[in-house]
């Protein structure tokens, strides 16, 4: 672990933008998605945060050693936890876990709904069912609807616990894309399949981080019991530049390193692995970051921003070290030992690092190794 490079959460802005969630979904409950150690944050300090201060009562996970470490970690406090991939149900020993961990499985094909109905200790489990309505990953074929409620009515069951399906392009206009506006339908009318047959539906959601900021899948807007944030509640805007959103998040994080050395360098003087040449007379900043850290070499001349002066990545990004490349005019006013703040300085500067690399948010976060530990801040 490095002392002096971490990653900076701040929780009060995850109470915000769980505030700014609600007041768009109004009556929706938040499921909170914590999955891949929160999105890189850090599941297990944030969840307890979240439960403790903010009222969140479900987190969705997307294996079951993440839904069992929040449990274990968290005991003493109740919540719900859902696992949405790696459910592993198959395995015996994973039913006794959900059985006596509280632990709820999202049922994405038949076989394992029908391990649940046939399995006697399995007899009063809630059921979650997740259907593919044009996402083509993980889900129920809408066409197995009649099958599936014939199942359950042949096994007692009259409700479910959860009906869930899950936006592909939530980043587009949900009113203008038509695999937005075909996959809202078809939940729709698998949903009034349900309830015509006679199968209450306790929570339903479809409702993913863009669909959230369009509005959509809201509870007064589609009857949707829950919404499902994921990256939002981070800070960044799932929405391509051009679809316009109700929430203006404040990004979670500010990742700091430090200087280990400055340089000066003249025109064509080379720096690093493969000798890069400096294009003009300047100065060099290593940093203690590197791709041993999660930070990768395709970071490579991405702007970063130090004391005023604008500097760029050069170079091959090291396991441990990364070269900065600025003008002459930051000679002698940049110096070695001091902290370096990658993201989240100033307003922006996170989103434009993501643009300028071709990297989604997401992948960013969750790149960051535990090398780099997490501190946790309040105010």
């Amino acid at each position: 672990m490095k002392f002096r490079s971490r990653l900076v959460v701040n929780l009060d802005h995850i109470a915000y933008n769980v505030e700014q969630i609600r007041k768009i979904s109004k009556e929706s409950h938040v499921l909170f998605m914590i999955k891949a150690d929160g999105y890189g944050h850090g599941m297990i300090p944030i969840a307890r945060y979240a439960i403790t201060e903010l009222g969140i009562k479900e987190f969705g996970c997307a294996t079951i050693s993440e839904a069992l470490k929040l449990r274990e970690e968290l005991n003493e406090l109740e919540f719900d936890i859902y696992v949405f991939s790696d459910i592993q149900l198959e395995l015996l020993e994973n039913v006794d876990i959900y059985l006596k961990r509280r632990i709820i499985p999202v049922i994405s094909n038949v076989s394992e709904l029908d391990y649940i109905l046939h399995t006697a200790e399995l007899k009063n489990f809630p059921i979650c069912l997740k259907f593919n309505t044009g996402m083509n990953r993980l889900g129920l074929d809408p066409n197995d609807t009649p099958l599936i409620v014939n199942k359950l009515k042949q096994h007692g069951r009259t409700s479910v616990h959860h009906l869930i399906s899950h936006y592909a392009n939530a980043s587009a206009s949900m009113s203008e894309n038509q695999t937005n506006v075909l996959q809202r339908t078809r939940f729709e009318e698998i949903k009034k399949f349900f309830r015509d047959s006679g199968i209450q539906l306790l929570r339903t959601s479809q409702s993913n981080s863009g669909s959230v900021e369009q509005k959509t899948g809201v509870r007064e807007v589609s009857g949707d019991t829950h919404v499902r944030p994921g990256l939002m509640l981070y800070g960044p805007s799932s929405l391509n530049q051009n679809v316009a959103g109700e929430f203006k998040g404040k990004l979670v994080s500010v990742l700091e390193t430090y200087i280990l050395r400055v340089f000066e360098v003249k025109k064509g003087e080379v720096v690093g692995y493969n000798s890069t040449p400096c294009p003009e007379d300047g100065l060099i900043a290593i940093l203690a970051i590197g791709y041993g850290d999660g930070f990768f070499n395709r970071y490579s001349g991405a702007h970063l921003y130090h004391k005023g002066f604008e500097g760029v990545i050069i170079g091959r990004v090291s396991m441990d070290m990364t070269h900065v490349f600025f003008p002459k005019e930051a000679i002698g006013k940049i110096t070695a030992h001091e902290i370096f703040t990658i993201w989240g300085k100033s307003e922006g500067d996170f989103l434009k690092f993501c643009m300028e690399t071709k990297t989604i948010p997401y992948e960013v976060f969750c790149a960051l190794l535990p090398r780099i530990p997490r501190v946790y801040r309040l105010n």
